[in-house]
């Protein structure tokens, strides 16, 4: 059997399965609920037919060159409550707990990803692009919202704090990278070489320091346009505090995974889920604790400590290429329910509202990592067409980006739902394009083994 019938083999079988489940769901549409029992079940069912319909999905467009994340938010927008209406409204508002578990997972990846030998190796190249890149994207995402909100019909009726606090978090969520693309990207082209080493440290890199300016971003917005305190130079030393307290505590966190791999090993996707859990909710509950009890607010960032407790593992012990593999492995039903369930809570009124700005940035976003990769090659002596195409590299955006975004749509009602479909919309475009020009560039500077076939 010769590629093209292999293809269209794959294809047929696709499309079949697809067919099935569509005509599934139109039989169950059918039915009719009478009973607690009965609905208990169509949730269940639901739930399960939103997995096989995000991986048919993306198993399906990803032989189009189209990425999974793309399609398990459409799986997620087709079963949700906007247009076929199988998971309802309350139905996803009730597993809003996996984005929790899921951003946490991603957090403990991005901390295991980072490998101390290999930042040392291009530490200046990477350096300097993470300073360029969150500098002139943050800049031109935040002044062209601040600018632009009069002409955007999202933006036009809001008060000027909520603009800024909108402008700050796009502005910041726009600096975020894709590593899972990268890494997905660079392995299928079979690239290596110093353009594909530093690209490939900077995004894994820049995952880390997102955490860290949105922490601050979300703690300062909170003070300076919610709370209407103001900033001053407690509550500044506070948010510090706030964040090496998170980072500490990570790193114990991150001495005991360790010691229980060294010392049991077995059953450790297990205990990273409930890991990754009881970092959420404990962090949450012992700011319960310390308010109700001595009147003193700890608000301990969860992602902070899952990044420290994955960078420990991964650096500071033998346990870490098994505590990388064991987060893979555990991940990808993890992450299809996140990304589908964040499609299934997309408003499609408000994405029809926000396309315009959400293309805007997108463009602002493009133009900012242009500045910011040329800038840095340039100073660094790479090659004049490295520098004029590296922008190609650093396109696409996922999971980091969507937490966030969601994180931040729970802290401010008044703006949460636009955030959340404005990042949504960017965060697609990104996705559809951000890989294929990625491979293409790679292929451009010649550290592509693959050649141009694909899987």
């Amino acid at each position: 059997m010769n590629v093209g019938e292999k293809t269209r083999k794959r294809w047929i079988e696709s499309v079949s399965f697809l067919s099935i489940l569509v005509l599934l769901a139109l039989w169950i549409r059918t039915a009719r609920i009478e009973s607690e029992w009965q609905r208990g079940a169509l949730g269940a069912f639901s739930l399960g037919f939103l997995l096989l319909l995000a991986y048919g999905t993306a198993t399906m467009l990803r032989r189009a060159r189209i990425p999974l994340i793309s399609g398990y938010i459409f799986a997620g927008m087709i079963v949700g409550p906007h247009v076929a209406g199988l998971l309802t409204a309350e139905a996803v508002l009730k597993l809003r707990v996996v984005d929790d578990l899921a951003l946490s997972f991603i957090a403990l990846t991005a901390g295991a990803s980072l490998h101390l030998n290999f930042l040392r190796s291009r530490a200046k190249a990477i350096a300097l692009n993470m300073s360029f890149l969150s500098i002139f994207v943050f800049g031109l995402v935040f002044g062209f919202v601040l600018v632009g909100a009069s002409f955007f019909q999202v933006t036009r009726l809001m008060s000027g704090a909520e603009v800024m606090t909108l402008a700050s978090f796009l502005g910041v969520i726009a600096v975020a990278r894709s590593p899972s693309s990268a890494i997905a990207v660079i392995s299928e082209s079979r690239a290596s070489g110093v353009f594909t080493e530093t690209v490939l440290g900077v995004t894994v890199a820049m995952d880390v320091l997102i955490i860290m300016l949105f922490t601050m971003v979300l703690a300062l917005t909170n003070l300076m346009l919610v709370s209407g305190s103001g900033l001053h130079a407690h509550a500044l030393g506070a948010v510090a505090g706030e964040m090496i307290v998170s980072l500490a505590l990570g790193t114990l966190f991150g001495k005991g995974i360790a010691f229980y791999i060294k010392k049991v090993g077995h059953d450790l996707p297990l205990f990273l889920l409930l890991i990754a859990f009881g970092i959420v909710k404990g962090s949450f509950w012992l700011d319960q604790v310390m308010q109700s009890q001595f009147a003193v607010s700890l608000h301990l960032e969860p992602l902070l400590v899952c990044m420290s407790a994955g960078f420990t593992v991964r650096n500071f012990g033998p346990e870490g290429l098994r505590f990388l593999g064991s987060l893979e492995r555990v991940s990808l039903p993890i992450f299809v329910l996140f990304f589908s369930l964040a499609g299934a809570s997309l408003d499609l009124e408000a994405l029809k509202m926000t396309w315009p700005i959400a293309s805007s940035i997108a463009i602002a976003r493009c133009a900012g990592i242009f500045l910011a990769t040329w800038l840095a090659g340039t100073i660094m002596r790479d090659p004049p067409e490295h520098n004029r195409m590296a922008w190609m590299a650093y396109l696409t955006q996922a999971g980091v980006a969507i937490g966030l975004a969601q994180l931040a749509e729970r802290q401010f009602q008044g703006i949460g739902t636009y955030l959340n479909t404005i990042v949504l919309a960017v965060i697609t475009l990104n996705q559809l394009i951000g890989p294929i020009t990625f491979k293409a560039v790679l292929e451009l500077v010649g550290e592509a083994k693959a050649g141009k076939e694909g899987p």
